[in-house]
This record gives C-alpha cells, structure tokens and sequence, in this order.
C-alpha cells in the first residue's frame, strides 16, 4: 500500500513537472526578451523638424497673407496722405464771369470801326470819326490788350473799366443823336448796342473779372 502511494506520488509530481515544463519559456529565450526589454527604445521625433508639408504650406500661407496685409495697410496710407496732399494744394476757386470781355470786346470794337471807317469814306463826316473810328479802334485795342494779359494771368480790371467807360460815353452819344434825330439806323442801332456792351462790361467787372485760364488754375501755389 505504501509502495503505491509513493508510486501515485512519484506519477503526480512527474505530471506537474512536466506542465511546469510545457508552459515555461525557455532560459535562451528569457535572455533575449530580457535583452530587448532592457534596451533603449529608439524614437525619432518629428516635432522640431518641419517635415511636415501641410504644415509647412500653412505656415507660409500664413506669412504670406501677413505680407500682403502689411502692402494693402501701407498703400492705402500712401493714397490718404496723396488726397491730403492735394486737398492742400487745391486752389480756391476765384469768383469770377461766365465770359471774358474780349469774346465780345474786340467784335464790337472791330463794328465800330470797320462801320465809321465806310461812313467816313462816304460820307466824309467827322461824327464818323469821333463816335465810329476813334471807339472803335480803342475798344479793339483794349479788348486785344486784355486778352494778352488774360493769357500770361495778370488782371485786366483797368482794362474792362476803360471799355466800359468807352461803352458808356458811346450809349449816351448815340442816345442824344437818335432821340434829335428820330433815326432807327444808324443811331438808335448803335445806341442800344453800346448799352448792352456797357451792361455786358459792368457784369464782367462785378462778377470779379475774367476767368483765368485753365493751364494756370491747375498749378499750385507755391
């Protein structure tokens, strides 16, 4: 009986071992696993490294729009400090007349003229040389002169006050001869004519005189 215990004993602990045997790791193989669980792991990171090319597309999409920010900013200051600068060199528009007296001076000047010259020649009258050709050719004078200081920008006020005057004296002559006379033409012609030109030159005076020319009202002043 003892025999055959020590016998189930001996059988028992040879099944033992062996399970023990079947599910244990071999000692080589403990070695390497304990080899490779003892060795450094090597990782490479990628963090500090732009590698990454969606990335890196972003961040120079990003400065690029920074960029273009910065030129649109700077442009448009450049464009308000360009309207400032010709908000300060506008220049104040002068008042002024619609018309120059010479449009309309040196034509009534060269009809008087050119009218008592013909009536002097056929007539051989002196009211044709006092109230035709002397006006006449003063007016046409003046209206010349005027335009010349019109076009280098000097003021032509005497001048116009000088046609006026000589349109006013030229009114009230023709007036007195045609109101003696009754005669439609040529006094009462020329008497309503030279009132409208003496009407025309007071305007031009009161308005504040010619306009200046174009050329000189697009400089600044200095």
């Amino acid at each position: 009986m003892a025999a055959a215990a020590q016998l189930h004993g001996s059988a028992a602990a040879m099944a033992a071992y062996l399970r023990t045997r079947a599910y244990s790791v071999p000692s080589s193989c403990r070695w390497r696993q304990s080899l490779l669980a003892g060795s450094p792991k090597l990782s490479i990171s990628t963090g500090g490294v732009c590698t990454n090319p969606f990335g890196f597309s972003a961040k120079l999409s990003t400065k690029c729009a920074n960029e273009n920010a910065r030129v649109e900013e700077l442009d448009l200051q450049s464009d308000q400090m360009k309207e400032l600068q010709v908000e300060q060199h506008v220049i104040p528009q002068k008042r002024s007349a619609k018309i120059h007296d010479f449009c309309l001076g040196i034509p009534f000047g060269g009809l008087l003229f050119s009218m008592g010259l013909l009536g002097y020649i056929f007539s051989r009258s002196t009211i044709s040389l006092v109230l035709g050709i002397a006006p006449g050719l003063a007016t046409l004078l003046l209206g010349i002169l005027s335009l010349k200081f019109w076009r280098s920008g000097r003021s032509s006020f005497l001048l116009i006050l000088a046609q006026a005057a000589i349109s006013a004296f030229l009114a009230w002559k023709y007036s007195h001869a045609y109101f003696l006379t009754n005669r439609l033409l040529p006094w009462g012609f020329y008497a309503s004519l030279s009132t409208a030109m003496g009407c025309f030159y007071a305007y031009v005076l009161l308005a504040g005189g010619n306009p200046p020319p174009k050329k000189l009202a697009a400089i600044p002043p200095q």
